[in-house]
């Protein structure tokens, strides 16, 4: 297992960091499902994977609590959790007692006396910019005064926007509130590169998640014609997608032997990302994404390739 530092941080964690959003039952259960789950993990510990994405949301923090609690390893462990204060519901109003409610009910279920990373989401309803962007500084400075607080007493490590858009992500570093940011990035969702320089320069680092864009840059779903009927791939919502990988096809096809290899390695080839956030439910899921994890990636040259099929084409809407 390979391993990073997270920007200017001594914070140091896997390349593959195990996201548990599905991997087992809502509720504490002996179903086959969450039994899988459990072994995933276990075997994802094994290989040398060091980071684990959770939340109160999935519901599945229990199955992770019960590897943990008596795991020879907790100790070394390091944990990134889902902060979403204000939620849809608060009306915009950051409530600090929200905010340190979460950090003392993950701390109690993973067994732990640190939550390393706050994958922070500022929410509205209806969840658009138009109301989330003219927040930001109500929501900056009691947050930040909690955060201090909850980092004095050693509970918290650092603060990370998810800035679910790209309008976003140029406000929220403009904050310099957060030492990074968490979020979707992949061949085909390329929105936060356009980021990259800037958060170099200061010293912010990068959490990928869904470098998969959720299941269809694999092996299974990159064909569209050898999809069942049923698959939700074939939804027109995906379309755009689609076409997008077909340009990259046509760029890249060559160097390509499987795209869920690629995939992996192509989301850990730019210096900046620290670690990619991937749900793995099965331990043959944890082996084949730790075995693409190998250190063996393409070189930048290829990330300008892809970016610049990018911005020649524009955004694609996540789905």
């Amino acid at each position: 297992m390979n391993y990073r530092q997270f920007a200017d941080t001594n914070l140091k964690v896997s390349e593959i960091c195990l996201g548990p959003m599905r991997f087992s039952a809502k509720s504490p259960s002996d179903d086959e499902k969450s039994q899988a789950g459990k072994r995933a993990l276990e075997r994802a510990l094994e290989r040398g994977v060091n980071f684990i994405h959770s939340s109160y949301e999935y519901g599945t923090r229990w199955a992770v609590g019960e590897v943990l609690k008596n795991h020879p390893r907790r100790g070394e462990l390091h944990h990134i959790i889902k902060v979403p204060v204000p939620d849809s519901d608060d009306n915009g109003k950051f409530d600090s007692t929200k905010f340190r409610l979460r950090i003392e009910e993950a701390l109690r279920d993973l067994h732990t006396d640190c939550i390393d990373v706050l994958q922070h989401l500022q929410r509205a309803r209806p969840n658009t910019d138009d109301l989330r962007i003219p927040n930001i500084p109500a929501v900056e400075e009691p947050m930040m005064e909690i955060f201090e607080q909850l980092k004095e007493e050693g509970k918290v490590g650092y603060l990370t926007t998810f800035p679910y858009s790209p309008e976003f992500a140029r406000e929220a570093i403009k904050t310099k509130a957060f030492k990074g940011m968490v979020a979707y990035y992949n061949p085909i969702e390329m929105d936060m590169a356009e980021f990259f320089p800037l958060m170099e320069q200061q010293n912010q680092g990068f959490f990928c998640i869904r470098p998969f864009m959720s299941g269809l840059l694999t092996d299974k779903r990159v064909d569209r014609n050898g999809l069942e009927k049923d698959d939700r791939y074939n939804d027109p919502l995906w379309e755009a997608a689609y076409d997008r990988l077909a340009l990259l096809n046509a760029q890249l096809g060559s160097e390509i032997n499987s795209w869920t290899d690629f995939a992996i390695k192509f989301s850990l080839c730019h210096p900046i990302v620290t670690s990619l956030i991937v749900g793995l439910n099965t331990e043959e899921q944890v082996d084949g994404v730790l075995d693409a994890a190998d250190g063996n990636y393409p070189d930048l040259k290829t990330f300008e390739k892809v970016l610049s099929i990018y911005r020649e084409n524009g955004q694609v809407k996540s789905n």
